[in-house]
């Protein structure tokens, strides 16, 4: 196989004057803006607003909604297309769903949350819906428009570009704004920036949709298919159900709401049902293969046949696959994905009242002083990170990166616990090494921006520690995602990685609620020292595959070709 071709910064930027590269940067903002508002952003000002953490971390949940996308992303692949400017398929759903985002995000500009969390929570989840499934029409969209000329990494490329100024837009910008024109502005001028990104469905051409695999490979018959994705279904159904009930009856009552209880008793479950239970389906379907020829019965199609194939090929036939190459390995391998960004996810919906709140051993930290250690100073090191990740992968091997990156990500737990508690060992350890001098040069970009910052000894202890996690959460990312690329079957690589991908989020983003009301109970810095020891599980975990892969002799260095 050919190498793919490397591009410099130099490359990227002259690809930007081009139609399909431009339009990709605009699109990789229009993704990206309502995932860090809904997701991040809105955080901040339920802290400005003094809503409760345990409420914060209930509404978190809509992050979920994210990690089950795949399950609808056959319809919307084959949407029929709305009549909009003659625009062909993935353009004018793409359009039709960020009307539906602008109108969630004004609606959201309009309302309290001290007294209508009830209705930014409805146009939250429906704005969430909406632009999870405009991800998957960028997605396919970005594949069948790439060439020999614009390839699929260059538009990837473009594609994190866009996103990554929409994060820092959506969230360094809107403090500094809410900072100066109050919240209810600020979601006023964010909508008018997701009107702007809406030019690049203009500025993109029609794709041709590239066909699909619709074959099912050696799947058993539609009967034994239908009667296995049944109970997955109603399983899912009911999840759902719950979990979003739960949150509703928790926002319109939280004195009586009990999140912990709920997650003690309820999240159990619902792994069992989101996960579990397909996990199982997918191993009968295996056994049932091998049973021999069915019955003509078997074969008789149910109503709805093509909503039960599409949801088989997108979820049992790739788990089956795994199940069926690594055996009893699989067990490790599911563990290992739904454990290992749990650090990161469980208390990112809390970074923001641990920042600027002032209860519980939060930090009290100004908006615009937020905004330059985690939002600008943060997201460079998130990058750092990922390059350092990368350039580590291929020199000394995927699964010790993986290995370690579980570790960093647990342990810098560890320094925020430090935090919470004052920030004494942070403290020592600049003093000893004089960082306290270099964070100092973060004070010229501060006041060019016109922001109200001092860069003292505390914002100094702050950004040290937020370095120190988004370098960590950079270099996991990089190893996680390589390693997902390396497990799955290159038949059903997109679908397995989506899939794998989606089910990495579920459990951190499942236990957000618990850990809101843990926050209020006994403090940052113990749920701190929590989610360290919890990420245990994924350095334990990402241990046991390093030594299965090396006791089979799997290739460890990622490629480069």
């Amino acid at each position: 196989m050919a190498a793919s071709k490397k591009y410099s910064w130099g490359d990227l930027f002259r690809a930007l004057g081009k139609r399909k590269t431009g339009a990709m940067f605009v699109l990789g903002f229009a993704a990206g803006l309502p995932y860090v508002l809904i997701t991040g952003t809105l955080n901040a000002w339920f802290t400005n607003e003094n809503i409760s953490v345990a409420t914060i971390g209930v509404f978190s949940w809509i992050i979920i909604i994210y990690s089950f996308k795949f399950l609808w992303s056959p319809a919307v692949d084959r949407a029929p297309t709305p009549r909009f400017f003659n625009m062909g398929q993935r353009r004018a759903t793409i359009l039709l769903l960020q009307a539906v985002i602008l109108a969630m995000l004004f609606t959201i500009s309009t309302v309290s949350p001290a007294t209508q969390i009830g209705w930014i929570a409805i146009a939250a989840v429906i704005c969430t819906i909406a632009s999870a499934s405009q991800d998957v029409l960028i997605d396919a969209w970005r594949i069948e428009v790439a060439d020999e000329e614009i390839t699929v990494d260059l538009l990837s490329a473009v594609y994190q570009l866009g996103y990554r100024t929409s994060v820092i837009l959506g969230g360094a910008g809107a403090l500094i704004i809410a900072a100066r024109l109050g919240w209810n502005n600020t979601f006023v001028v964010l909508t008018f920036l997701m009107a702007v990104a809406v030019s690049g469905v203009f500025i993109a051409s029609d794709s041709k949709i590239a066909e699909r695999d619709r074959t099912l490979g050696d799947a058993p018959p539609p009967r034994w298919r239908n009667l296995a994705l049944t109970p997955v279904i109603l399983g899912w159904a009911w999840s759902f159900a719950a979990l979003f009930s739960f949150m509703a009856f928790a926002l319109n009552a939280p004195d009586q709401a009990n999140a912990r209880v709920f997650t003690r008793q309820t999240g159990p479950l619902i792994i069992m049902a989101s996960i579990i239970a397909p996990a199982i389906a997918a191993a009968a379907m295996l056994y049932v293969s091998g049973k021999g020829s069915p019955g003509p019965s078997a074969f008789k199609p149910w109503p709805g046949q093509k909503v039960f194939d599409a949801l088989y090929g997108s979820v049992l036939n790739p788990l089956a696959d795994i199940i069926s190459r690594l055996g009893i390995a699989s067990i490790l391998v599911l563990v290992l994905v739904l454990s290992y960004r749990f650090t990161d996810l469980i208390w990112g919906a809390f970074a923001y009242p641990f920042y600027l709140g002032e209860n519980y051993g939060a930090l009290g930290h100004t908006l615009d002083e937020v905004a330059i250690a985690s939002k600008l100073f943060g997201a460079l090191m998130t990058f750092v990170g990922i390059g350092v990740g990368g350039v580590a992968i291929l020199n000394i091997g995927r699964m010790p990166c993986l290995f370690f990156g579980a570790i960093l990500a647990a342990a810098t737990n560890l320094l925020f616990a430090d935090l919470a508690l004052g920030g004494a060992n942070t403290h020592a350890f600049m003093s000893t090494t004089g960082l306290y001098s270099l964070t100092g040069f973060m004070q010229p970009l501060a006041d060019f921006l016109n922001l109200n910052v001092t860069v003292n000894e505390s914002l100094s202890r702050l950004m040290l520690v937020i370095a120190a996690e988004n370098l960590a959460v950079g270099f996991a990312s990089a190893a996680i995602v390589v390693y997902l690329s390396s497990i799955v079957n290159k038949k059903y690589a997109a679908v397995q990685y989506a899939l794998l991908a989606s089910l990495g989020f579920l459990l951190g983003s499942l236990g957000r609620g618990a850990i809101g009301e843990l926050i209020e109970i006994r403090g940052f810095a113990y749920v701190f020292y929590l989610t360290a020891a919890l990420g245990l599980v994924a350095v334990i975990a990402s241990g046991l595959e390093w030594m299965r892969q090396a006791r089979h002799g799997a290739p460890d260095k990622a490629s480069s070709a």
